[in-house]
Parts: structure tokens; sequence; C-alpha cells
């Protein structure tokens, strides 16, 4: 019994050196919310279903952390003096424009994009935003992306024209309003425009990644400001866009595989990673989103079975095989997992030198990928009804980004000591049954078939530059 109280005394003062001699995680700034600002790319912007305007910028995930901190959202009416989180503010359907879901009480729903487009609305506002996330950016672009390129060829440099307005970067917009802290969630570029066009050539070399960041958070540090980061998904098949489509073909009528001569699915045909190699699908592949209006266009289906499924020959483009541009292959998602793991590494070690709390993103995707209950409700990724995702597959609705700004409140809290409430999702689920609704608005059936419309086909296509079928209109065989 004496050596045992003695063992428990040594490793009683052990504790004790230990705790004294590692001292706690100190972050960089301080819990200070005068000022709070906003850098990144279309999640922070708040774009949804294709599409930025002020139905869901009001929603972003910086704006939802600003309103939890207790600052109100800046309006048309607002001064540059007000203390309020200044967002620029786009009509309603945006800058896109907004994908929408129609007819959901027939099946199968249509998805087509709203009449008109939207225009910017407070493009004189007397003072820098204090979230100037830019759709389209990646890390390097808060560096040198200004809201000046004369002759702006890319997307993002179209739209920091109005974010930004003039010389100045993102990181130096968020600096001139002297923040006493900062949001900042960026990288998804550096792999998402990669990935969705099925390839991995696009990537952003992981030494510029890992630069460019370090750059970026100095900038941001000699600010003074608290600072949160966060952390990127690195799971497909959290996202419809990668998950939704399948490999194998699908009888439209009952939803289920097709089963050839030997009793098994069909496997649809296509070219494997840009070369002229064209055969089956490899086990395992991925097929993006706009797959699904190209084969319901006869993309993919093998040729042999042309006299049995198209007969009056309805459907021209039979058998040609799916292009590269929207199969992601094992090798191809094995490697666009790797590197953006790397990309956290490179996060993580960025913002642990410079002790700055991380949120972790990457988990919450995760979830994602499996589901998650809020409430009475089972939220998913599926695509339409799930209720996490949007109408394009890649970003979040109103919920999804609550979910998001939660876990960057939760390492506000962690990090500084703070007692931020995280930010409740009820509203959204108010006028939904939980036995057959979900918070889209549309009928939870598993397997959801659904009809997306030629322009809002386009439109998807055109977000990342994806391959897109000749005219008509598109019946997703889901």
């Amino acid at each position: 019994m004496t050596r045992i109280r003695s063992f428990a005394r040594i490793a009683t003062v052990a504790l004790a050196i230990a705790v004294i001699a590692a001292p706690g995680f100190a972050a960089v700034g301080s819990a200070n919310f005068k000022t709070v600002v906003a850098i990144g790319d279309s999640y922070g912007a708040g774009f949804e279903s294709n599409s930025l305007n002020e139905h869901h910028s009001v929603y972003s995930w910086p704006a939802i952390v600003a309103k939890q901190l207790g600052i109100p959202l800046c309006t048309l009416g607002s001064a540059a003096t007000d203390n309020c989180f200044a967002q620029p503010i786009v009509s309603y359907p945006g800058i896109g424009p907004e994908m929408t879901l129609m007819d959901i009480s027939t099946y199968p729903p249509v998805i087509v994009n709203a009449p008109g487009s939207g225009t910017p609305l407070n493009t004189t506002f007397g003072r820098a935003f204090n979230n100037v996330s830019i759709p389209g950016a990646n890390v390097a672009d808060t560096l040198n992306v200004t809201g000046a390129v004369a002759s702006p060829t890319r997307g993002v440099e179209q739209l920091a024209r109005f974010i930004l307005r003039g010389p100045v970067s993102e990181v130096d917009a968020v600096s001139s309003l002297k923040p006493t802290f900062i949001l900042v969630w960026i990288g998804g570029n550096d792999f998402l425009g990669s990935a969705t066009n099925g390839t991995i050539a696009g990537l952003t070399p992981l030494a510029t990644f890992t630069t460019a960041y370090g750059q970026m958070l100095d900038k941001l540090v000699a600010t003074g400001a608290g600072i949160v980061v966060g952390t990127l998904p690195t799971n497909p098949i959290a996202v419809p866009f990668f998950r939704t489509v399948p490999t194998v073909l699908i009888n439209p009528a009952t939803r289920t595989p097709v089963l050839g001569p030997t009793g098994q699915p069909i496997t649809l045909v296509g070219q494997v990673d840009a070369s002229p190699f064209v055969g089956q699908l490899q086990a395992g592949s991925l097929l993006t989103l706009p797959a699904g209006s190209l084969i319901a266009q006869g993309f993919g289906i093998p040729s042999a079975l042309k006299p049995l499924l198209d007969p009056t020959n309805k459907l021209p483009l039979f058998g040609t095989p799916l292009p590269d541009s929207v199969v992601l292959t094992p090798a191809e998602q094995a490697a666009l997992v790797g590197r953006i793991a790397d990309y956290n590494t490179a996060i993580t070690a960025a913002a642990t030198a410079r002790n700055i709390p991380v949120a972790d993103i990457k988990g919450l995707f995760d979830r994602f990928a499996t589901g998650i209950n809020v409430g009475p409700f089972h939220l998913t990724s599926d695509y339409i009804t799930g209720g996490i995702f949007s109408l394009d597959g890649i970003h979040l609705t109103d919920i999804g980004y609550t979910l998001f700004a939660n876990e960057y409140i939760k390492a506000i809290n962690s990090g500084y000591g703070t007692h931020v409430p995280v930010a409740s999702v009820a509203t959204f689920m108010q006028n939904n049954d939980p036995a057959t609704k979900m918070a889209s608005g549309a009928a939870a059936y598993p397997g959801i078939m659904w009809i997306m419309s030629d322009e809002a086909s386009k439109s998807l296509s055109q977000m990342f530059s994806v391959t897109s079928a000749p005219a008509s209109r598109r019946r997703a065989l889901h």
C-alpha cells in the first residue's frame, strides 16, 4: 500500500510539472469582435444553386457567425459609419442566375434557371465590405487579384470588380478596416475546378499552395486581429456533384439498374483519363452531376444495346462514350484526396506556427457523407432531398452554411475561451413534415428522379467549364 501511495505521489508531482512546463494554447490576437471581417471564396459569399444573390448571402457562413456575435448585417440603407457587417448585395435571381426546383407537386420535379439576371446593388458603399469572399478565388488570389483588373478574363476577376471595388486584394481590403477578428476559409478552388472536370491536371502545386497560405496569414497576423481558419473536405462522396449519377445503366421507370445477359448491372462506357482508350468505367469510378444529362441523351450506353433500347433512333448520341471530363477514376480520386490532405497539413502547420485555431471543416464534410441528425430530420448529402447541398451539387443550402458557421463558432470558443452560441437551424424546418419533406421543400423519395432544363444544365456546366452536351431537355436517369 505504501509503495502504491508513493507511486501516486510521484505521478501527481510529474503531472503538475508537465502542466506547468507545457504552456496552454495562446491564440493570436484576442476575442475582440468590434470589427469582424472575412476573406474566402464562393462558400464565404453564400453562393448557392449556381448563384450569388441577396436571398442567400445573408446566410453565408461569415454572416451567420457575425450574427451570432451580435453584429447586425448591413442593408441597402446602411451608412459606412454604421456598426454592421457589410457584404455585397446582388438582386435576385443573382449572378448565375439561381437554379430553382419547379413543379415539386408533380413527379418528376424540374430544375430550371430563374428568369432574368441580378445586379449588384451596393457598389457605392462608403468603405470596404466586411466580407470580401469572391466566388472562384483560390489562396493566391486573396493576395493577387484586385478589383481593378482592366480586362478581366477569369470569373474571379470579374466578380472582384464589384466586391473589392478598387486596386486592392481581399487581404488588403479587410486590412484597411483595421479588423479585430478575421474569419478565413480558402483553398477549395485550388482543387475544385480540376476535380469537377474529371482531372487532376489543374491542381495547385503543394509548394505554391503552402507559400501563398503562409504569406496570406502573415499579412493577416500583422493586423493584430484574432484569426480562425479551416481545413478542406477530402471526401468526394460527401458532395452530391460526385455521388449522384450511377456508373451503371438505370431504368428511369423503376429507378433500378438494368441487368445484362449475365444478370449483372450494365456498366457505362467512357473515355478514360483523357486517353484514346474507351471502355467500361472502372469499378469505383465517380461520375459528375452533368453526366446525368449526357446519359439521358444516350452517352455512355453500350452501342450494342441500341436495337433493344433505341430501335427508332430517338437518341442520335446513343453509344457515344462519356467524355473524360465527367469521370473521376479511382486513380484520380486517390491523387485528389492525397493532394487535399497535403493542403490540410499545410493549413494546420501554418496555423499552428502562428497560434491560429483551426475549424474542422474536413470533419464536418465527413459527417455529411454519412448523414447527420438535426432534431427530427436526418440530413444527408443526397441531391435535392438531402437538405445540405443546393441544386448545383457543390455549394451548400442555407442550412448547410449554418452548420458550416457553427464549426467556426466552435473553433472560436475553443481557441479564445468564449461562449458564443451556435446558430439554430430550426427556422429552416418550420414548414416541413419530417416524415415526408426535407429542407429543400422536395418530397423525400429515395433515389428521386429529376429533369434538368437545357438552360440549367448549361449554367451548371459553365460554373466550372464542364463539358456540355448538345441542347435538349435533359432527364436524369437517377
